[in-house]
């Protein structure tokens, strides 16, 4: 395990720089573009991405993971993948051109049809990079990764904030997304030092869609639960609406996708190492938990309780309605870690049967209470979506209970201390915030004594999370100290 640990810690390091410079570059383009575009523009980008997030799932048919997860693989395999990827990509662009009327009809806005024309291309961008990406990730190769999505982010951002100040609106944040894309997959492709030279079989079509078809199906679900929420409010509202609650989802997304995007990546293949050992299987979850827990739970909580003054500071006081979106997303996502690490646990044993029974009651769960919701509002949608998070808990530990009788109860024990901590410390900054102005030195301040306080109850509590955080942070050093590889 102290190999593994040590893999895991580099792995992680390589992938948390890649994934936070990715997502802090496209927060600070967001920001920008919030000043100078409207949130019907926002609103408007949110309806499109209903359809092309879910072409781009169907396009990955979860070919993508089915490699990662996979012991040995063949060329035949990876041009299987790439093959299947790139024709499915151009037969769904093809669609939605073709399409692109009646979605602005669907929406009542005639403008979304130039702009669907443009989007589509983000369907074979993405699958050029469909088989480079799940190459570098099951080679534990971030660093490479690093590089290719922060350079694509960067250049993708100033395009975006340049495009918008030259008053191109709207169509600023389609060209990002093109733009970053396309770059990316060049990128990839050329760090995994990749090209097709396999053949397209049915017999490694059949194998990888064995435990891909039941990827796909879950991703699917999962991405409908998401879209749904922008489907139903930009249908029974307005742009501008929308755009308050897609800000709000976007703000609250840049610290969970990090975190998920972290824990999946990382969590998949090193899980697929011991996942023919239950109790090894067990305790790399367990103390996977037990540190993103300990880091994310406080950060998702805090969010909540500055939402208001951070919109007002960050966005302008004109977004100030999505402020108490935002506070129920943030809680919503708190458990974002036990929801990511138990799925990536489950899949790495190889059960996507399990994986995607599961996902299907969950969703099914989630999808009725949001289509409940959604014609009271952006405010019902998002109680809804922490409604279902809690939920979500109780359903995602089910089938890890049986297979390695570690069910929520004893998750959320492990957690005891992390849990009290956050209780502290939030009772700390929402009494700071409720009696002190909210101007931009109290809130930082407010921050800064809840996070001491968070790390005084840890200390004093001698919670594990902190002993483990520790020791990664000793493993880093020696990592990237200038005489760790002599």
């Amino acid at each position: 395990m102290a190999e593994l640990e040590q893999r895991a810690t580099h792995a992680t390091w390589w992938s948390a720089l890649e994934i936070l410079a990715r997502y802090g570059m496209q927060l600070c383009v967001m920001i920008v573009l919030a000043r100078v575009l409207s949130p019907a523009d926002f609103g408007l980008i949110a309806m499109l991405l209903v359809f092309t997030s879910i072409g781009a799932l169907l396009v990955d048919s979860g070919f993508g993971t089915a490699l990662i997860q996979r012991r040995d693989i063949t060329l035949d395999d990876e041009t299987t993948v790439f093959t299947f990827a790139i024709t499915s990509a151009w037969i769904l662009a093809l669609v939605l051109w073709f399409t692109a009327p009646a979605i602005a009809d669907f929406y009542r806005q005639p403008k979304l049809v130039s702009l669907t024309h443009l989007m589509v291309f983000l369907l074979p961008l993405g699958a050029l990079a469909a088989v480079p990406d799940a190459l570098l990730t099951r080679r534990l190769d971030f660093a490479s990764r690093a590089r290719a999505e922060v350079f694509a982010s960067f250049i993708a951002g100033a395009a975006a904030i340049a495009l918008a100040m030259a008053g191109f609106g709207v169509w600023s944040m389609a060209w990002q997304a093109v733009i970053a894309l396309g770059l990316r997959a060049v990128l990839l492709a050329r760090y995994a030092r990749w090209i097709p030279q396999g053949r397209f079989t049915r017999t490694a079509f059949r194998k990888l869609f064995g435990f891909g078809g039941y990827m796909l199906l879950a991703r699917l679900l999962d991405m409908a639960y998401v879209r749904l929420q922008a489907l139903l409010l930009g249908r029974f509202f307005d742009a501008s609406t929308l755009g308050y609650y897609t800000l709000a989802q976007n703000t609250e997304q840049a610290p969970s996708s990090f975190i998920g995007s972290l824990l999946n990546r990382v969590g998949l293949p090193v899980f697929s190492e011991v996942a023919e050992k239950p109790k090894q299987l067990r305790d790399a979850l367990r103390q996977s938990l037990r540190v993103s827990s300990f880091l994310f739970m406080p950060c998702m909580i805090g969010l909540a309780l500055i939402a208001r003054p951070l919109i007002e500071l960050v966005y302008g006081t004109r977004w100030v309605n999505a402020a108490p979106i935002l506070s129920l997303l943030a809680l919503a996502s708190a458990l974002w870690p036990l929801h990511v690490l138990n799925l990536a646990a489950l899949a790495a044993s190889g059960r996507s049967d399990l994986l995607f029974r599961q996902e299907a009651i969950k969703k099914l769960f989630a999808i009725g209470m949001v289509t409940a919701a959604s014609p009271f509002g952006p405010l019902a949608v998002a109680g809804a979506v922490l409604a279902s998070s809690l939920l979500s808990a109780f359903i995602n530990t089910w089938y890890i209970r049986r297979l390695l009788d570690y069910g929520l109860l004893k998750q959320l024990s492990d957690q005891g201390r992390t849990i009290a901590g956050c209780i502290v410390s939030a009772i700390a900054g929402s009494l700071l915030l409720h009696y002190l102005p909210s101007t931009p030195w109290i809130v930082s301040g407010t921050i800064l004594i809840a996070g001491l306080l968070y790390l005084i109850v840890a200390r004093w509590l001698n919670n594990p999370a902190w002993k483990a955080m520790l020791r990664i942070l000793d493993n880093l050093r020696h990592h990237t100290s200038p005489h760790a590889h002599e």
